[in-house]
């Protein structure tokens, strides 16, 4: 079998990934995953990719070594559903040129259940965001047979870390491929030349297209039902990819977005754009809840989140309409009102303009306390050396992202012990938990969108459904700007019932702690069983 793939993945040719005409605007200014982008491949990020940056590949005279040998392997696990067994295949599957030269390379793990007809079989692709994040975190959080150890509560586990059975795997449902973006994981394209055929909002849907369409000729799966799950900026790619395939002949039942945005005007603000000011409200009100700083009346996240946006409807979004025109009386009583949800005082919110950022929220909550919260998770806490203002920038109160910190040790080592002894990968090739992918092209002077190729495939396909995870206290991509980028779509009300929700007492990565991945697991397998028995 490892013979035979390896000669299918090999001569396969694969279609050009460039993109097809203008797509939608674009952008990404750094959030949705962006700092795990940021990072690149430090010291906290492990596997550099040493000469392999964009410098010392543009220098070298020598192509880097991209290909990695094709593994299978066979596995059972045992399930609260019964025995499952199922066939682990890790590979790279090439993208080439109209010419037939390999110009990429994209990693994958296949996780396909033994004995199951593939008409009727699922099969659902899944990836991160970023951009430049690779698919560590789905692969081993939620939808893989195995996953990183993480206390219930999704705090930091004492090391050492070993990957443990995941009973929540999506596997007893669907068959399941992680797949790693171009620059990331272990995807490589051949040449730092080719970097803008790949690394940009088009090129990476195009890449992704390509992909699917290439997987599913290996592995004779064309008849099977599809389904594509992307978290974070995987948002944006995701409703991309969904509208790129039905372009292509491929229509896929449905989407299930994890965290995930498609419009990034609801997260990065400028001036004249009040709406992420509005969006991030909710989801900062409930981690003032959670962290005790708001009064009595308010009973639970959930109550939080709806009177917060009942606060926007009523008040709050008019008044930012209003500017500089509203009174002196009328600022008072709104700054008085966001003191009330956001558990920060009054004065700090008049001197904010009332518009208190995320970045300066996450070290203002529990600055008395010598504290600041995550942004991947607001519940999530991190010590920090200074009981003052941040002098401006993310975290500048002291340290990183304490819900980054909580997860990267326990994800990054499980991966990497996971795929040498379990999934028999055997390469020198660094496995890239964020990849140097910038510059990541858009079109000048516009936000990251695609919920416009989104709603284009909603309404010519009505079969297809999508599925919005939200978590109540994810500061990276708020689920208030979800929500209005739904209500901004223009669905007819017969087309907007195939969109639903479901929320989580969690962040933005709900799969850490028990409970939601739990309720992740059951909300996504009545998805895509409503998705296939729907006529």
């Amino acid at each position: 079998m490892v013979v035979l793939l390896s000669a299918a993945i090999s001569f396969l040719v694969g279609i050009s990934p460039q993109a097809q005409g203008q797509g939608p605007p674009g952008g990404f200014p750094g959030g949705a995953q962006g700092q795990r982008t940021q990072q690149g491949a430090n010291q906290r990020r492990p596997g550099a990719a040493q000469g392999e940056t964009p410098a010392a590949a543009g220098a070298s005279a020598a192509a880097p070594m991209i290909e990695i040998p094709p593994s299978t392997t066979t596995h059972t696990i045992s399930l609260p559903s019964g025995s499952l067994s199922y066939t682990a295949i890790a590979a790279q599957v090439p993208l080439k040129s109209d010419a037939g030269e390999v110009e990429c390379r994209m990693f994958c793990v296949s996780y396909l259940k033994d004995d199951a007809p593939a008409h009727s079989r699922p099969v659902t692709f899944a990836f991160n965001g970023g951009p430049g994040s690779a698919t560590m975190w789905l692969h081993m959080g939620a939808l893989g047979p195995k996953r990183a150890p993480m206390n219930d509560d999704g705090t930091l586990p004492a090391p050492p870390y070993h990957a443990v059975d995941n009973m929540d795997t999506w596997l007893d449902f669907t068959d399941v491929v992680v797949i790693d973006a171009p620059g990331t994981g272990f995807s490589r394209i051949a040449r730092q030349d080719l970097a803008t055929r790949y690394y940009g909002v088009q090129p990476d849907i195009a890449a992704f297209t390509t992909f699917v369409k290439n997987w599913l000729t290996i592995h004779h799966r064309w008849s099977s039902p599809l389904f594509i799950a992307g978290e974070s900026y995987g948002g944006i790619r995701g409703s991309g990819l969904s509208a790129s395939l039905f372009r292509a002949g491929i229509a896929v039942n449905g989407f299930v977005s994890i965290s995930g945005t498609s419009n990034f005007m609801t997260l990065d603000g400028m001036r004249g754009n009040d709406y992420p000011f509005i969006s991030f409200f909710p989801s900062m009100a409930a981690s003032a809840w959670y962290h005790h700083k708001l009064g009595p009346s308010f009973k639970s996240a959930a109550q939080v989140v709806k009177d917060a946006q009942e606060f926007i409807d009523k008040e709050y979004a008019s008044a930012l309409a209003r500017g500089d025109s509203l009174t002196p009386q009328e600022k008072d009583h709104i700054a008085a009102k966001m003191s009330e949800f956001l558990g920060i005082t009054k004065k700090y919110c008049l001197g904010s303009n009332l518009r208190v950022t995320e970045q300066a929220f996450f070290g203002e909550l529990l600055r008395d306390d010598g504290l600041q919260i995550g942004r991947y998770d607001g519940r999530l806490v991190g010590k920090v050396e200074l009981k003052v203002a941040a002098g401006g920038g993310r975290f500048a109160g002291g340290g990183g992202d304490p819900s980054d910190d909580a997860t990267t040790a326990p994800f990054t080592t499980s991966l990497n012990d996971y795929l040498e002894t379990e999934l028999n990968i055997k390469t020198d090739i660094p496995y890239l938990n964020s990849g140097q992918v910038r510059p990541w092209t858009e079109p000048e002077g516009s936000y990251a969108e695609t919920a416009s190729d989104l709603r284009v495939v909603l309404a010519r396909n009505q079969h297809f459904r999508v599925l919005y995870c939200c978590g109540y206290f994810d500061l990276a991509c708020p689920l208030e700007g979800t929500l209005y980028t739904v209500n901004h779509m223009g669905l007819d009300p017969e087309t907007r019932t195939h969109v639903s929700f479901q929320f989580y007492p969690a962040g933005h990565m709900m799969y850490i702690e028990k409970v939601s991945r739990q309720k992740l697991h059951e909300d996504v397998k009545r998805f895509e069983a409503a998705c296939l028995a729907a006529k």
